[in-house]
């Protein structure tokens, strides 16, 4: 029996419950992460097996034996292998020394596989830390995690790749959620990905890289939208390089469960130690992704050296940093390149630079950046010190302009800034600063060059308990901008492509989530469906009942059947509210993707309106404001007051002055009975 997506939802969401709480902080969602990868690992090899011995059987007409499957098992051809002793059936055999075996087993498979490697990092058989010898993970708890998934099977018989790789998707989110700020780290919300892919839209033949990758999601949607074009995910090529350990396996995984052949190298800093190398530099690629690290404030350290004291990073310091700023063995940066080298104290353009010399002569980039890429750094300024020189004039010093100054200039100048597009505030995991998307482009088209588009798309958002959301219908607003680029001609018929996909799209999440909520709400149903059953039968007997103690037995079990029925019927209704409140969003989205829609096209009809929300702007406008990229500088982001009428504004204060009047009676009337007023 195939499983549905929700319910492949529940029972992953069901195994990470057993687990929580049982290791430090968030680990315990690699352990979940991977335990389901080899579990899917495991049933696929049953299943290509069974099939293959299936057909075999058919072309042979004939039966085969168990020694003769047996022997078939292991010469047959297998996406991966699984080694004896590492199968599912071996681990869940085990009776002593569980964790051990299943640590083995699962990096046993690792080895035997060389787009493997790296995947399986945690240790099942880890000791606890106050020296028992006892292991972190209790044996019951490693037992019933592997009896739980024992209860379904993983394979493409019973679950489609694409449908494990939603269910994969969902585990990331839902453990991201659960990590609040520290999500960061490994997850970008789905919106904002999907937005980068669709203004720079992955074309077959593309090398699609992400130089800080995290869970993977940049290349699973850069695949999505290639699928979404009619293409094979893997018409492209996918690279990637994530310094954490565990959030890369997590990523390769997700290539992995996703279909992509994907390249993704862990452990290194992308800064101090690039993975990809072609005769000495970095090597090119023509469509990066990237949601690096904000600010970071030690980007020139390898990972093993930030966990050094403040007096060591300040020595270490001296050493990489010279008169000359940062020296990079790989030419990214530096005073012999129109780009000068990033500043110690924020690493934000040491990332775009790598970004920037890791495009091909066409390539293109979208970048997740704080805002204050845009704006920080002084140009050079010369000012008064306050002196006077013998001639009695003031003495002038001239102050050297900011490297983080000239490096956007020199992006500016050089017409690398297509767009900059500016996002509501706390749309990402334990990130509180402005963000913004920074689109690259090596190659542009002749209209566009010595522009840059400027959107103003932070006003616009779904207000969450912990953080912001971008609806559909503000995806729509940056994407027509952004593919617009200034062409109101353009603007009718990219509302209209947008319009129909996000409709699509709004109607596949209410499918799923009414879905995801009746999987939810199913015990209570079924627990409801058996007391009715049973009420059914007790009104049945009790009518037929000839004596009156047998009727007033029978409606003492009716009352108490009927009490045990409130608590899952209360439940279902709140099931039903649930579902129809998702519902009612999803109405709301659809009609507010076609109110969107037709307000941008009225938008590009209003050249003062539009300059609201989005303009192209000329690089000497921009030169005049002394590169300085700040939004608000060139879109009138300005908030006018609501408009209030003169005679309710009379109103009101005539009302405020009575009460003010009653107010102060009151207060003498007090005091006089007081005592302190006659």
């Amino acid at each position: 029996m195939k499983l549905t997506l929700q319910q492949l939802e529940a029972h992953l969401l069901g195994s990470a419950n057993i687990l929580r709480g049982k290791t430090a902080g968030q680990d315990y969602k690699n352990y979940i992460l991977s335990l389901m990868f080899y579990k899917r690992l495991c049933d696929q090899w049953e299943c290509e097996a069974d099939e293959a011995i299936s057909e075999q059987e058919r072309q042979q007409n004939r039966a085969f034996s168990e020694k003769e499957k047996a022997i078939f098992r292991k010469r047959g051809e297998h996406r991966f292998q699984i080694p004896d002793g590492a199968r599912w059936g071996d681990v869940k055999a085990t009776s002593v020394n569980l964790g051990e075996v299943m640590t083995k087993a699962m990096r046993a498979v690792a080895d035997a596989n060389d787009e493997l490697r790296g995947v399986f990092t945690v240790d099942w058989n880890q000791p606890a830390p106050d020296g028992s010898g006892k292991p972190l993970i209790p044996v019951e708890v490693v037992h019933a995690l592997i009896q739980h998934f024992d209860e379904h099977d993983l394979s493409n018989q019973s679950v489609p790749p694409d449908v494990l790789g939603r269910a994969y998707e969902y585990l990331i989110k839902h453990f991201a959620d659960d990590a609040g700020a520290k999500a960061g780290e490994f997850f970008t919300p789905p919106e904002v990905v999907d937005t980068l892919v669709r203004i720079l839209e992955a074309h077959p033949g593309d090398t699609v890289y992400d130089p800080t990758a995290g869970s993977g999601g940049m290349l699973v949607h850069a695949a999505d939208f290639l699928r979404e074009e009619g293409h094979h995910a893997n018409s492209a090529q996918y690279f990637a390089q994530e310094m954490n350990w565990g959030n890369a396996a997590i990523g390769k995984i997700n290539s992995v469960l996703h279909g992509l052949e994907a390249d993704i190298r862990a452990g290194a800093s992308t800064i101090t130690d690039p993975q990809f190398q072609d005769g000495g530099q970095v090597r090119k690629f023509s469509l990066v992704l990237s949601n690096f690290p904000f600010s970071d404030e030690f980007w020139w350290l390898k990972p093993e050296q930030q966990t050094d004291d403040k007096k060591k990073k300040t020595k270490l310091k001296k050493e990489v940093f010279g008169k000359e700023g940062f020296k990079d063995p790989f030419g990214r940066f530096g005073r012999g390149t129109p780009f000068h080298a990033p500043p110690a104290g924020y690493g934000d353009y040491a990332f775009i630079l790598h970004i920037l010399a890791s495009l091909t002569e066409d390539g293109r980039a979208g970048i997740v950046c704080p805002q204050g890429v845009l704006f920080r750094g002084q140009p050079e300024v010369e000012e008064e010190t306050g002196e006077l020189d013998k001639a009695g004039q003031p003495k002038i010093r001239r102050r050297k302009a900011d490297d983080e100054h000239l490096i956007r200039r020199a992006l500016l100048e050089s017409g690398l800034i297509d767009a900059v597009i500016s996002l509501p505030l706390n749309v990402f995991y334990g990130a509180g600063v402005p963000a913004c998307l920074l689109i690259l482009r090596k190659e542009r088209p002749a209209e566009r060059k010595g522009k840059v588009l400027l959107v103003y798309a932070a006003r616009h958002y779904r207000e969450l308990s912990n953080q912001n959301e971008l609806r559909p219908q503000d995806v729509m607003r940056i994407l027509v901008h952004a593919h617009a680029y200034g062409d109101a001609a353009r603007v009718p018929g990219l509302v209209e492509a947008h319009a129909a996909r996000l409709h699509r799209e709004i109607d596949r999440r209410e499918v799923d989530e009414a879905g995801r909520l009746e999987t939810e709400y199913q015990p209570q149903a079924d627990r409801l469906g058996a007391l009715d059953a049973e009420l059914t039968e007790a009104h049945r007997r009790q009518a037929a009942a000839k004596t009156k103690q047998d009727k007033a037995k029978l409606a003492r079990a009716i009352s108490k059947l009927e009490k045990q029925r409130a608590k899952p019927a209360a439940k279902l209704v709140e099931r039903d509210e649930r579902i129809a409140e998702a519902r009612r969003r999803a109405d709301d989205d659809r009609r507010d993707v076609s109110v969107v829609g037709e307000e941008l096209i009225a938008l590009y009809g209003d050249p003062d309106e539009l300059l609201k929300h989005a303009c192209v702007v000329a690089q000497d406008e921009i030169e005049e404001n002394e590169f300085n990229l700040n939004i608000p500088r060139y879109v009138d982001t300005f908030e006018p007051e609501p408009r209030v009428e003169v005679m309710d504004a009379l109103k009101t204060l005539r009302k405020v002055e009575v009460a003010a009047k009653e107010a102060e009676r009151d207060l003498r009337r007090l005091l006089v009975e007081a005592g302190y007023a006659d």
